[in-house]
């Protein structure tokens, strides 16, 4: 919540005290599309989870109960991923992986709303069984390590999630990271996701990074991802990239593809779709309109 908060002071901030027509219609259109149902959060003109939705869906098997809610938090109903955030550890144990299930939490952890991408990965751990504690990160670790290849990418998926949920954090992005900078290709790619998932200002820096000089097509496409447009990087965060990913796209040693992958994600973060593909013009653009 407190990033949530944060978030919304730095855009509105942004928006009052720029200096260009310009940069406040870039700060307007990135709150419409990211911000401003947060700000409308409880709206008269908002479907509310109410008392009628709550005692519908305590009503139903554990099973279906988790998987209601959570399609009423993806369609945004005010009050459900509060309500999936608070029962999903009471959950574990009683529900299980389901074609629909699954798919409803891909869905929500995609979501623009960060409540209910947190309300995607509670549900998520639920639904494997896997408790918010330090053991469970201790376990996860313990796993990937035994066997990469078979439980790589759900153990660094979980541990990103049990971090994003503020449990172990620090012991999370120090590991993903590590795993990031590891000689198995497939394995980095999965702890670029993971480190996306995560989220947070400090992890741009290494996803920059892995972006710029991994050796894997991949997984540099994975870290530009990360820091565009997936992941739990809010938009004050993903601002922070703009200059690395200009830095990039104007290194003489960036093949082709990576340079296009940079300027997609700028134009994905800053919504300036009709720069062309030039460092200089790029520079000119985001010095307009203060974000470089």
């Amino acid at each position: 919540m407190k990033r949530i908060i944060l978030a919304g002071v730095c855009l509105l901030t942004f928006t009052a005290f720029a200096t260009s027509s310009e940069l406040r219609q870039i700060a307007v259109e990135q709150l419409r599309a990211i911000a401003e149902p947060l700000f409308q959060h409880g709206e008269a003109t908002d479907p509310h989870f109410d008392t009628f939705y709550t005692d519908m869906v305590d009503a139903l098997p554990p099973q279906e109960r988790a998987e209601r809610a959570l399609e009423l938090a993806i369609n945004r109903f005010d009050g459900a991923a509060d309500y999936v955030t608070r029962n999903a550890a009471s959950w574990r144990g009683t529900i299980k992986a389901t074609e629909r299930l699954t798919a409803l939490i891909r869905t929500a952890i995609e979501s623009p709303l960060i409540e209910v991408r947190m309300a995607g990965f509670e549900a998520n751990l639920a639904e494997y069984g896997v408790e918010k504690t330090p053991s469970s990160v201790d376990s996860l670790l313990g796993a990937v390590n035994r066997d990469a290849e078979k439980f790589g990418a759900w153990s660094l998926w979980n541990l990103a999630l049990l971090g994003a949920r503020g449990i172990e954090r620090e012991k999370v992005y120090s590991n993903l990271v590590f795993f990031a900078h590891g000689t198995d290709a497939e394995l980095r790619r999965q702890a670029v996701d993971a480190l996306a998932k995560l989220g947070g200002a400090e992890t741009v820096p290494p996803l920059l990074d892995i972006a710029a000089h991994d050796s894997s097509a991949a997984v540099r496409e994975r870290a530009f991802c990360g820091l565009a447009e997936s992941g739990t990087l809010l938009l004050a965060e993903r601002y922070t990239a703009v200059p690395g990913l200009l830095a990039i796209a104007q290194d003489a040693s960036s093949d082709r593809q990576t340079r296009n992958w940079s300027y997609q994600a700028l134009r994905e973060i800053t919504n300036l779709r009709n720069v062309p593909d030039d460092p200089a013009s790029w520079r000119e653009r985001l010095e307009r309109v203060h974000l470089l």
